[in-house]
């Protein structure tokens, strides 16, 4: 979901000038708030130091990857996922039998 939030941010601030405006106004928290960041991001997010929104944007890309990718493998599969490939394999057998 942050990517999302993420993406919808730099998108908009190809078109509208005031989300690079108050980047350089050191207002990135009011961004932040449009959009729906995983709690956990938030303190990354704010803290981050760059020149400009362009290297913001970049460093942003990298740490809210990051933390996906993270969640991604920390997610377990079903137990019934392996059940239901053995399954499919042993019904697929019968069947040639």
């Amino acid at each position: 979901m942050s990517m999302k939030a993420l993406n919808h941010l730099l998108g908009r601030s190809a078109i509208d000038p005031t989300i690079k405006e108050a980047f350089e106004e050191g207002r990135i928290l009011e961004l932040l708030a449009e959009y729906e960041f995983a709690p956990a991001l938030w303190n990354e997010l704010v803290a981050l130091r760059a020149e400009g929104f362009a290297d913001y944007a970049a460093l942003a890309y990298r740490i809210v990857h990051d933390f996906e990718a993270a969640q991604e493998s920390l997610r377990v599969p079903s137990p019934l996922m392996g059940l239901r490939a053995r399954l499919d394999s042993v019904r697929s057998k019968e069947q040639a039998a």
